[in-house]
């Protein structure tokens, strides 16, 4: 069908917002934060119809599993992301950025997840945030996916930056490196108290576009390693 002439409408624009949400998706998530219930037969041909008419493109990741994202015509349908259409270099991490928040938001204490297209922070753009409840406070926590090691200077600018925002009570980064966390822990540990109360950093090694594993693992914060149960979790 020609691209011009189909005008995607109920279940079509319904994927198409679920994949603006979430930038980058794969298709068992896509059937699983959609608000049509289609079995995943009828999801199929419906992703299909959209690739074949150039709204929607699809690259094979994590074990071939296919992930799907809007082009820069189909971007025109959605309420959601405006921004642009994605680049080999910015694919990897969106998908892992996506796939961190959904894992995170099975947590019990976090809500109302965003990616980094629905956040605005006049300056500070994080990869994606949520909302937080502990002990009955709620919280704003930012999230950081950090794949690739960045300068102490460069770092300790951002560390500085979520310190004083005014949006964000809190800051994870999260990292599947081991040299990348302590290079990070090591220039916090370099920053004033101040700093500390606010940055958290989490080593997760097994993070991949279709895995992130976060229950068991530890957080450094405050000037120690803590699990995340402890700092995320109600006392």
């Amino acid at each position: 069908m020609n691209q011009q002439r189909f005008i995607p409408y109920g279940p079509y624009i319904d994927i198409i917002n679920a994949v603006g949400k979430w930038k980058v998706v794969d298709l068992k998530s896509l059937s699983e934060v959609c608000n049509y219930k289609l079995n995943y037969s009828n999801l199929r041909k419906k992703v299909k119809k959209l690739e074949n008419t150039g709204l929607i493109k699809s690259v094979n990741l994590g074990r071939k599993r296919k992930h799907i994202y809007l082009t820069n015509s189909g971007i025109k349908f959605t309420q959601y992301d405006k921004t642009y259409e994605l680049t080999d270099e910015s694919l990897n991490h969106d998908v892992i950025t996506g796939n961190v928040l959904r894992e995170l938001l099975e947590f019990p204490s976090f809500f109302n997840g965003r990616m980094f297209h629905e956040i605005d922070d006049n300056g500070l753009a994080p990869d994606a945030a949520l909302s937080g409840n502990k002990n009955g406070k709620e919280y704003e926590l930012a999230i950081e996916v950090e794949l690739t090691q960045k300068s102490s200077t460069r770092v300790k600018s951002k560390y500085s930056r979520y310190h004083r925002s005014k949006s964000f009570d809190y800051c994870i980064f999260i990292t599947n490196k081991a040299g990348l966390f302590r290079s990070y822990r090591r220039f916090l540990e370099e920053m004033k108290g101040g700093v500390q109360e606010k940055i958290i950093i989490l080593y997760a090694p097994d993070m991949t576009p279709c895995k992130f594993s976060y229950l068991e693992t530890n957080c450094f914060f405050r000037g120690k390693e803590q699990s995340f149960k402890d700092v995320f979790g109600d006392d």
